[in-house]
């Protein structure tokens, strides 16, 4: 018995030892963001305007062929490559990246350091998860840039899908694994016309020295924005729960295919048309943000 309650103490001050160590962790990581926050913001900022050319891109592409002017839809990688031919391409894509890189930090702190004040309660936590997933998919995307700019040509080895979809399924229990990430789309789907439609995102602006119609306009250019985003995650979601009830990866879609399945339903050219409008109004929203967000990077602690 002696024996036992010893073992159950030194169990517990190992515990406490390491969550002070965790702690203790968390708050020099706070301390250091927050002397560096001028700085971590200013690349945040830069990040949401590289997002922004991007989706504006994605977009203006799709709109073209909603109008019949040919070329074809295409998603974040497809509009980055489009923007490697450009004159200066290059250039402009070392630049994204380092914005990208700079927006996948921003969202890290926000799902490590919590500078929002979300908290450990289990809607704060989602929130938090989706922070962290953000940060993983725009670093990813980051790379993918730095890459095609270096290289000029896309980097080898970047899976669709349909190939993430395949590699989940694989993985013991996959087909729920995947129907789970469907739902996860639908809940971002669903959470992201709700904020569209109440202009939820208003809490997170600063438009001190923006009134009148042009502040209308910027918030209906974000509402539009957002609830096309909805829409696109909606139809990947919905598919990728296909894919899992039927095990079958090749059911899955992304951004350029989802634009596609619109174009192919009846009314295609006019569905498409919206969207593709709504996803160039995210773009700009996206810039909007990159000059009026409030960004708490030195609230991290």
């Amino acid at each position: 018995m002696a024996d036992l309650k010893n073992m159950n103490s030194r169990v517990s001050r190992g515990a406490q030892q390491v969550k002070a160590g965790l702690q203790d962790t968390r708050d020099a990581a706070g301390h250091a963001a927050q002397h560096a926050a001028p700085g971590l913001e200013t690349l945040a900022r830069v990040g949401y305007a590289s997002k922004g050319v991007v989706y504006f891109t994605v977009g203006f592409l799709a709109l073209g062929v909603a109008l019949g002017r040919g070329g074809r839809t295409t998603d974040t990688r497809g509009a980055l490559s489009q923007l490697q031919d450009l004159p200066g391409g290059s250039a402009l894509l070392f630049v994204l990246a380092v914005g990208l890189v700079g927006y996948a930090l921003g969202q890290l702190i926000r799902a490590v350091l919590d500078p929002e004040r979300q908290g450990t309660a289990a809607k704060g936590l989602v929130k938090r998860a989706g922070y962290l997933l953000s940060a993983g998919v725009n670093l990813t995307l980051a790379v993918f840039t730095a890459g095609l700019a270096a290289s000029g040509r896309a980097p080898q080895g970047n899976g669709s899908e349909t190939q993430a979809a395949g590699t989940v399924l694989n993985l013991p229990g996959g087909q729920l694994l995947l129907g789970l990430v469907g739902l996860g789309l639908l809940g971002l789907a669903g959470s992201q016309l709700y904020t569209a439609y109440g202009a939820k995102f208003m809490k997170r602006m600063r438009f001190t020295d923006v009134q009148g119609r042009v502040r209308d306009l910027l918030i209906r250019t974000g509402q539009v924005g957002i609830a096309s985003r909805g829409v696109l995650m909606l139809i990947i979601g919905v598919f990728a729960l296909l894919a899992a009830w039927s095990g079958q990866a090749s059911r899955t879609v992304g951004i350029s295919e989802a634009l596609t399945w619109l174009r192919s339903q009846p009314s295609g050219n006019l569905l498409l048309g919206v969207v593709a409008a709504g996803t160039l109004c995210y773009g700009v929203w996206c810039a909007v943000q990159a000059r009026y967000r409030r960004i708490r990077i030195q609230d991290a602690a």
